[in-house]
């Protein structure tokens, strides 16, 4: 039996080196060409002609196929489809952004001195990607047609972790506004910043001579020069602790009641746009320059004090770094 295989394979093998002479006679009076081409040559040429034949008529029917999915991705995601494909390619530097700034509001928090608590309920990272995958299974149970898109946009898919991630650090932003909230609340209750846009300081706190009588007296606070009608805003939230119209001392002005026991006080403006005991806010506008009461041109006497009558450099609050309203 072996004998009788053996014998077989040789005959194939025989049959298979057994050459062929093909000749070629062109028009004409060229010399003819002929050349030698085994069996087993040309029966590898043939199954490699199939295998190209077939390999291309997969890929048209898998480029078609694609193209179908796609065109179903298209209708599923909505006419934003193009603009996912190019939102997807930006995720890494999401991520990277995301990661950056989780870490600044950490370290934001542990500055603030919040609760550590707060930051461990904080989810790591494969925790987040759980969550949303947990998310996805059940919107694609819901909707299989969902279920293309992990073949095309798992990008996409990977927003949907960023987002997961996000939310839930929401406890630590809340943690970190409600601080810096509550800081800027104060900050504005304290008369800090400038009642004018813009002005010529024409007089400091401390020792002068008098404009009007010539003598050394002490300066209260600061004068501050502009044309008459100039707004004049309030630094500080407050109440109005008294709005006077006076021809004498500070002439027509304003005094402002702030937390802490801190006072303003805005002197001989033309006119005064607020009462008593009204409440006013940071930046609002609350009388307009002028040249009332004991003053030699139009400007702004500014005072800031302590209690009602600790009277200081109010250059010390108008400096403070915080900007204009």
């Amino acid at each position: 039996m072996e004998k009788m295989i053996k014998k077989r394979i040789d005959q194939v093998k025989e049959k298979g080196h057994q050459r062929l002479t093909v000749l070629l006679i062109p028009h004409g009076f060229d010399k003819s060409f002929h050349f030698q081409i085994s069996i087993f040559t040309i029966f590898f040429l043939v199954g490699l002609l199939f295998a190209i034949v077939g390999i291309a008529v997969l890929g048209i029917v898998k480029y078609n196929n694609t193209r179908i999915q796609i065109n179903a991705l298209a209708s599923v995601y909505g006419k934003y489809f193009d603009e996912y494909i190019e939102y997807s390619e930006k995720l890494g530097d999401i991520r990277d952004d995301f990661a950056t700034l989780n870490e600044n509001l950490q370290e934001v928090h542990s500055l603030i001195d919040g609760e550590s608590d707060e930051l461990l309920k904080l989810p790591d990272e494969s925790d987040s990607e759980d969550l949303a995958a947990t998310e996805l299974k059940l919107e694609e149970a819901g909707d299989k047609d969902l279920m293309i898109g992990r073949s095309y946009l798992s990008e996409i898919y990977g927003y949907r972790a960023v987002r997961v991630s996000m939310d839930k650090n929401r406890p630590l932003v809340d943690s970190v506004f409600s601080f810096l909230d509550n800081r800027y609340g104060i900050m504005n209750s304290l008369p800090f910043g400038e009642p004018l846009f813009s002005y010529n300081l024409t007089s400091y706190y401390g020792m002068r001579r008098s404009p009007t009588f010539g003598y050394m007296e002490f300066h209260d606070g600061v004068d501050l020069a502009n044309v008459p009608g100039t707004p004049v805003y309030a630094t500080g939230d407050g109440r109005v602790y008294r709005a006077i119209y006076s021809p004498r001392g500070y002439g027509n002005h304003i005094v402002l009641a702030h937390a802490n026991g801190y006072y303003s006080l805005y002197g001989h403006c033309t006119k005064l746009l607020v009462r008593d005991g009204e409440y006013v806010h940071k930046g609002q506008l609350i009388a307009t320059l002028g040249a009332t009461g004991n003053v030699t041109g139009p400007h702004v006497h500014y005072e800031v004090w302590i209690g009602e009558s600790n009277r200081t450099d109010p250059m010390e609050y108008m400096k403070v770094g915080l900007g204009q309203y």
